[in-house]
């Protein structure tokens, strides 16, 4: 069966399944869950405590809600889709699975730095190979001196040789004295050819002493440095010496500038004692010329009260005669009004009957017009209820729009953390199979230096012993250099072992 993708399931099929790995992952990252994604119909919605109103507004709102996260993870799927990433993903993937390393591994193995390391390597493999060559061509070439020397010298004693057989030919019809005194110059010849070789293994012995010559001023020159070392590290010892000696003098100065700092500090604290006397002194003088002011301040504020006082007694007398005058003109005005009620109560009682007869009308009027609005009253509340009920589930659907963004985003960030735990892990591993493999192109370096000494070694022998033996083969020395400088320690072939498809 193939596999249902974002762009492919049917979204108004209510049993559809999304089972595509990448649209899963599109998902993923965007926190959605794909049951999020399926088309719920309005029967699903259907409650019997809500109306067919609230119904199609819970059905509107998902549906809209399901359209904008199908929308957000087809986005998220056509950026996997077109992300250049996917691809060097999907390639490491399958060099993992060929190879049966990690990718961690593989991304090492593939690294700049690692590239770097191998061309390091490789250079320190062709120092050490020319360093080696050369050491070794400059000891075949002194075998080769001693081989011509000693070839030289076995021809030109071949040839004596033959010479005197000549001679010894051509002179045996001549007499005995003859006959010994070629006999005698036969031995001189063999005792000088005995002398050349002797000079020959002195001169062998001379450069030996020589090269121990060398070694013991090596080893001078070593002392005399070491030497200067320590008298460099007791010249610094004195200089140290006398910096403490100066930090010293220096701090006993600063004791000294500290001690008169604190005699003039006392000198300042005694004058400024002085003037806070003389300052308290002259707040006593103020302080007393200030009560005196307060003192007659108070004497003419009591004055002016007795003043105040006498003219509000004036003012009471005044206003007593005053109210007297008063009430005997209210009493002459309370006659005048009584005879004016009389004729008021009687307009008032004609009134009072027009006024009975008003306010029933108007009682009427007010019972009608109370039954008009409560009906209205009543067809208010029915829409207030409506709008309630309407209220509560918008705000319902609103707190579960936010319900399902917080758990959106919170899926989306534990996608983040996974995704970067992942990264993490692979970045881990990648730096410890680089450091594994510096390690052991380290080893190899080491490996490589240990073997050019060796062979060396091993060279230098075989000449000595030609020498002491004096057979010199030089063929066999540059065969043994041949088969030495073969070796894969002095060779790109010692990097192949972990070599591995590179990634492009």
């Amino acid at each position: 069966m193939p596999a249902v993708s974002l762009l492919t399931f049917d979204e108004n099929n209510p049993k559809a399944v999304i089972s595509s790995p990448r649209s899963l992952q599109a998902c993923k990252q965007e926190g959605i869950l794909p049951e999020e994604l399926i088309y719920k119909p309005v029967e699903a919605f259907h409650d019997k405590n809500l109306s067919p109103r609230l119904v199609k507004l819970r059905f509107d709102f998902f549906e809209a809600k399901r359209r904008d996260l199908l929308a957000a993870a087809r986005r998220a799927r056509e950026h996997l889709v077109t992300e250049t990433r996917e691809n060097q993903n999907q390639q490491l993937a399958m060099v993992a699975q060929e190879s049966g390393l990690s990718k961690g591994a593989i991304l090492a193995l593939n690294s700049d730095t690692l590239k770097l390391e191998r061309q390091k390597l490789l250079r320190a493999q062709e120092t050490e190979r020319k360093w080696l060559n050369q050491a070794l061509e400059i000891e075949l070439k002194n075998l080769k001196d001693l081989e011509s020397a000693n070839e030289f010298l076995d021809s030109a004693a071949k040839d004596t040789q033959a010479y005197f057989r000549e001679q010894s030919r051509k002179m045996k019809e001549m007499n005995d004295r003859r006959a010994a005194e070629e006999e005698r110059k036969q031995l001189e010849m063999e005792a000088r050819q005995k002398l050349e070789k002797q000079l020959a293994k002195e001169e062998f012995h001379r450069q030996q002493l020589e090269m121990q010559r060398k070694r013991k001023e090596e080893a001078k020159r070593l002392k005399e440095a070491h030497e200067r070392q320590l008298k460099e590290a007791e010249r610094k010892r004195e200089i140290e010496r006398e910096k403490a000696a100066k930090r010293e003098q220096e701090h006993r100065e600063l004791q000294a500038r500290k001690e008169e700092m604190r005699a003039q500090d006392q000198r300042r604290m005694d004058i400024m004692a002085q003037k806070q006397e003389a300052f308290q002194e002259f707040m006593r003088e103020r302080k007393d010329a200030r009560d005196m002011k307060i003192y007659k301040s108070i004497l003419a504020n009591q004055h002016f009260e007795q003043k105040r006082r006498d003219d509000f007694e004036k003012k009471q007398q005044d206003e007593a005669s005053r109210e007297e005058r008063l009430l005997q003109a209210m009493a002459e005005k309370q006659e005048e009004n009584a005879k004016k009620s009389f004729q008021t109560l009687m307009r008032r009682k004609v009134i009072a009957e027009e006024g009975a007869k008003r306010a029933e009308d108007r009682r009427q009027a007010i019972l009608d017009q109370q039954e008009e609005t409560e009906y209205r009253l009543m067809e208010h509340e029915a829409k207030k209820e409506r709008y309630l009920d309407f209220k509560r589930e918008l705000d319902g659907l609103r707190a579960k729009n936010k319900e399902i963004n917080v758990e959106r985003q919170r899926r989306r960030e534990d996608a983040e953390r996974e995704a970067i735990a992942e990264a993490v892990k692979k970045k881990d591993e990648k730096i410890d199979h680089l450091n594994a493999e510096r390690q052991r192109m380290w080893e190899l370096r080491k490996a490589a230096q240990a073997e050019a000494y060796k062979a060396r070694e091993c060279v230098k022998e075989e000449i000595l012993k030609q020498r002491i033996e004096s057979k010199f083969n030089s063929k066999k020395v540059e065969g043994k250099l041949g088969t030495l400088m073969q070796s894969d320690l002095f060779s790109a072939k010692i990097l192949q072992s972990t070599s591995v498809p590179a990634l492009h």
